[in-house]
């Protein structure tokens, strides 16, 4: 499984956990405990912003991909590579 696959796979089971989290707020609110669904809201909010990151790392990783699938087309990427290596050194 690549890169891509893996933080499809982990953004899928984030959203899953806040669709759950949703629910149990709906719960706790109807049993008047405050205090938790105050607490699903923190793990919401928490589980949102990594969401919101995972999301930016994947299409930085579709870009990347799409950069390399160019430069095999081109036939360019082993000089790329070449001279990337050369300048690391």
């Amino acid at each position: 499984m690549d890169i891509v696959e893996k933080l499809k796979l982990e953004i899928a089971m984030l959203e899953a956990c806040n669709e759950d989290l949703l629910v149990a707020i709906g719960v706790h609110n109807q049993r008047g405990e405050y205090h938790l669904s105050a607490e699903c809201m923190r793990k919401i909010k928490k589980t949102t912003y990594k969401i919101k990151r995972l999301k930016a790392h994947l299409q930085d990783q579709q870009n990347f991909m799409w950069v390399i699938k160019d430069l095999q087309d081109r036939g360019l990427l082993s000089e790329v590579v070449k001279n990337y290596v050369e300048m690391a050194r």
